[in-house]
């Protein structure tokens, strides 16, 4: 097996760390020198068993592997000296041997080639050299710079051996298996608690509807842990940040709390923003019963029944529901219609238009303008009685249809009954 030239070039440019120099210098140069060479370093510890002989066997999976890097290029040594049986000088610190790297300072040594702007180019034109910068405005970063030998490192999230670039489904770092990949951490009670966390967020996520798109639909943009508080410079979202967090996605929604905001002249942080409603990891499927003062409501949990916005909050909700009862009554009537063969379709794509204005006013929630809300109801009210009134007409159509015809054959049966007596009659008359 060929044996390439360095060994912490891409653990796909996102990985472990990478650094503006001037902040933070790398530990040590990027590798270089001489062009890949067979390696003593595979063929000793194919022949060894445990972490030693694991370590060998996933190097041929592992993307600095695959783009030319070797065993010498990260832990350094001679990897010619062992063709000879030489451990010890395969092994000599003289020669830059630096077996397992200190936990602390993993950082700055996968840094060495991740912040080397020059040597990552050559690899990818768009990697990006600023991992270490970010993770050290990180929880994890300021709790590793203080010597916190427990917070993430950049192995704890991309492995050591074997590592895969995130776009291949078998990476620590692909979409399906982030949230996998920080509970690994974050799902341990007794190390949260050290820190005054709580361990409860992988499963909450995992109940998610976030989670739901990702792993039952297939769904990889879907949101997963990294998205809402970032891969390196990863942090809790606060509350001033909340909304723009979530508004990535959901952009109509935090315009409309920014909107809100500037019009009325209110502050909206207090209210904690989407969370309060939606909830941050167990982000459930918005429902209509979330709006109004029933018991699946949110809204009570703010505003309770002596309070003004109260009322406002249940005529909004009874003015929705009558036009989501209003709605399915056209849809039904018209679909009916439809299957006695009577054409309705332009009353059914009218219908549409409700549909819309629905939506919009659900998303008009989040503006908390009863004005605006009631604006987006009324219209599609319009249209739904427009549409029942459709559908009704359609079978009084039919019905007179069918009532003219019922006469039209009760005429021809009379006609034909009176035939038949008239034949009889004339019969009877010819026998005398």
């Amino acid at each position: 097996m060929i044996m390439m030239r360095h060994f912490m070039m891409v653990s796909a440019f996102w990985a472990c760390a990478a650094l503006a120099p001037a902040q933070e210098p790398p530990d040590g140069e990027p590798p270089g020198g001489e062009p890949p060479r067979p390696s003593s370093c595979l063929g000793c510890h194919l022949e060894l068993d445990g972490l030693a002989l694991e370590a060998a066997q996933k190097s041929k999976e592992d993307v600095h592997f695959e783009h030319g890097l070797s065993c010498h290029d990260c832990h350094g040594g001679d990897p010619d000296a062992g063709h000879d049986g030489d451990l010890l000088e395969a092994h000599n610190e003289d020669k830059g041997f630096l077996g397992k790297p200190e936990r602390l300072k993993i950082p700055q040594f996968c840094a060495r080639c991740h912040a080397d702007a020059v040597f990552m180019k050559q690899f990818n034109p768009q990697a990006r050299v600023d991992q270490l910068s970010e993770y050290r405005t990180s929880n994890h970063g300021k709790r590793n710079a203080d010597g916190d030998t427990n917070v993430a490192v950049c192995i704890d999230c991309h492995g050591v051996h074997g590592i895969r670039p995130p776009t291949d489904p078998r990476s620590w770092v692909h979409p399906t298996r982030v949230a996998d990949t920080c509970a690994r951490c974050h799902n341990q009670v007794d190390l949260m608690d050290s820190y005054g966390i709580t361990a409860s967020q992988h499963v909450g996520y995992k109940s998610s509807v976030h989670a739901e798109a990702l792993y039952d639909k297939g769904d990889t943009s879907a949101p997963t842990c990294n998205d809402c508080h970032g891969s390196h410079g990863a942090a809790p979202p606060g509350v001033q940040s909340v909304t723009a967090v979530c508004g990535s996605c959901h952009t109509r929604e935090a315009t409309l709390f920014r909107e809100t905001e500037l019009k009325k002249g209110v502050d909206l942080d207090p209210c904690i923003k989407c969370t309060v409603c939606h909830d941050n990891h167990a982000v459930v499927a918005p429902t209509p019963e979330m709006m109004g003062v029933g018991p699946k409501s949110t809204c009570t949990s703010c505003h309770p029944p002596e309070v003004v916005a109260y009322e406002k909050i249940a005529a909004m909700s009874d003015a929705y529901e009558v036009l989501r009862k209003r709605h399915a009554e056209a849809h039904e009537l018209l679909d009916a219609a439809e299957s006695a063969g009577l054409e309705v379709s332009a009353d059914q794509f009218a219908l549409q238009g409700a549909q819309n204005e629905i939506i919009e006013a659900r998303v008009l929630v989040h503006s908390f303008d009863q004005e605006r809300f009631m604006e987006a109801v009324n219209k599609a009210q319009a249209i739904a009685d427009a549409g029942v009134r459709a559908g009704e007409a359609a079978f009084e159509d039919l019905h007179g249809r069918r009532t003219g015809l019922a006469l039209g054959l009760v005429f021809i049966a009379a006609v034909i009954a009176g035939l038949f007596l008239k034949i009889k009659e004339v019969e009877a008359a010819q026998k005398s």
